[in-house]
């Protein structure tokens, strides 16, 4: 139990700088290392989960499940999903439940829920949160994913986020090395379940993702404001063909934007389109996915859906004569092509751009350097390679 010293310091201090919090005076009577967990999370909720942050007697976790935790944005979109898939009223279980986010919003078209977690902290949490959002409901269990599984009966949804880090705290990108393992798992896991989402880290590689699951009918690929956040495969119960990939980017109001979806098979099906170098002229537009879009890899499914074509098979950069009217990324105007040679470089020096580089040997740092640019403003560079082999900066500006 929380005294009352300590919960008038946080909320006389929530919206302090933390750091100078921790370095300051303590107060007598206050726990300080209770009441600083308390201000840095609801500072972090306020962006990313604004409706704990608004409601008060929210308690927060430590740092990293602070940091682990689903957005409200994207918890809200995966609850979309769920309910496309099962409509209202069905069964579900959070087997690795954390702080629970996920598991609220998931829930709330489902008729029954259960939360579990390992650690009997986050339990806690979790009943407390659950009461003052009026979710009683939520019926919350400590234990291991394995145990729930083998004391409970069928739900028609699981839900698993397994942790991906190992026991001296470093990041893992093997499937099976997370905790816990749902290579291993999956078979009791779709014996207990039609349908199991699982939440992974948006670095782990696709194709070697499928190789070690199973069943895999939907690979969601998630990003909030052009930042890929999460990977998320659904696997479901007797299904054996290709799954659906599908690539999505939410703003900043919550709302989603352009979906690019297809299976691979079809994808590599349609043809290439590719640019010619002499079409590059200013007044024509680049467009560059974002994240999420880039790492679908489904290139040819976007260059058919917004009408333009690649620069080169391995530069995923799109060209079109017309400024596109949906694109899921940025979209540039071409201002000029400047050479990669010595003379057309030297021109640069000391000046201020954005610098980035796309099929291309050198790193941006590298280049930035090299170049002498400043920074910042207006202009856009990117050193890419074209159609025909040749290396040249693209001068744009943002459209």
């Amino acid at each position: 139990m929380v005294n009352s010293q300590t919960e008038q310091f946080i909320r006389e201090h929530r919206t302090d700088d933390v750091r100078k919090l921790a370095l300051g005076k303590h107060p007598e009577g206050v726990d300080m290392q209770y009441a600083l967990t308390q201000i840095s999370g609801w500072q972090a909720a306020q962006n990313k989960i604004p409706l704990w942050a608004d409601t008060d007697g929210i308690i927060y976790p430590q740092h990293l499940s602070m940091e682990q935790c689903t957005s409200q944005h994207i918890a809200l979109y995966k609850a979309s999903v769920v309910e496309q898939l099962l409509g209202k009223n069905f069964k579900m279980a959070d087997l690795t439940g954390g702080f629970g986010v996920d598991c609220f919003f998931i829930s709330r078209s489902s008729s029954s829920t259960c939360y579990n977690e390992m650690s009997s902290e986050l339990c806690d949490i979790a009943l407390n949160n659950y009461k003052v959002l009026q979710r009683s409901d939520i019926a919350v269990s400590c234990g291991s994913a394995e145990d729930f599984i083998s004391q409970h009966g069928t739900f028609d949804l699981l839900y698993l986020d397994p942790a991906r880090r190992d026991g001296a705290g470093r990041k893992v990108v093997s499937i099976s090395d997370c905790q816990p393992d749902i290579k291993a798992l999956q078979d009791n896991l779709l014996e207990a379940a039609k349908y199991v989402m699982v939440k992974l880290s948006p670095m782990l590689d696709i194709s070697r993702s499928l190789t070690e699951l199973r069943n895999v009918s939907r690979i969601l690929i998630i990003g909030l404001e052009g930042e890929c956040k999460e990977l998320v495969f659904i696997l479901e119960r007797d299904y054996s063909q290709e799954p659906v990939i599908e690539a999505v980017d939410i703003n900043a109001n919550g709302a989603p934007e352009i979906t690019v979806s297809s299976v691979k098979s079809a994808d590599n099906a349609l043809s290439l389109p590719i640019a010619a170098p002499e079409q590059l002229i200013p007044g024509t537009y680049i467009s560059e996915p974002s994240a999420p879009y880039m790492k679908s890899a489904l290139f040819r499914t976007i260059a058919a859906q917004t009408g333009t074509a690649l620069l080169h098979p391995d530069t995923h950069l799109f060209w079109s004569k017309e400024k596109p009217e949906s694109f899921p990324g940025r979209i540039f105007k071409i201002e000029g092509i400047i050479p990669f040679d010595k003379r057309s470089l030297s021109a640069l020096t000391k000046t201020q751009a954005n610098l980035s580089v796309r099929n291309f040997p050198e790193t941006a740092p590298a280049l930035q350097q090299k170049l002498k640019l400043r920074d910042g403003g207006s202009r856009y560079l990117i050193a890419t390679t074209l159609s025909d082999g040749k290396r040249v900066l693209l001068d744009l500006s943002k459209n």
